[in-house]
């Protein structure tokens, strides 16, 4: 099944963001490698707690940064829904 609005997603085991001892930016470290992060896949991925619904972290970014959520609907289900593909997160 996939990614949806009302998905609850969260990283998948073995899957967790991590400060970059060298940079200090936030990236996504799994088994296979490291994924460095844009501002936006950060602010997504901190809140894939496995709780939260995708249309909650929608909603929440929009009140957040004063955006329409319409305006941030593909670009998140997008991020998740790759990140998803490459069992990263789970829905």
């Amino acid at each position: 099944m996939g990614l949806t609005e009302e998905s609850k997603p969260r990283l998948a085991r073995g899957v967790r963001l991590q400060n970059d001892a060298s940079t200090g930016e936030v990236v996504l470290l799994f088994p296979e490698g490291v994924l460095h992060l844009s501002d936006t896949a950060r602010e997504i991925l901190t809140r894939c707690n496995g709780q939260e619904m995708v249309s909650s972290i929608i909603a929440n970014l929009a009140e957040e940064y004063a955006a329409e959520p319409e305006t941030l609907r593909a670009d998140v289900l997008e991020c998740l829904q790759d990140l998803h593909q490459r069992k990263l997160v789970l829905a």
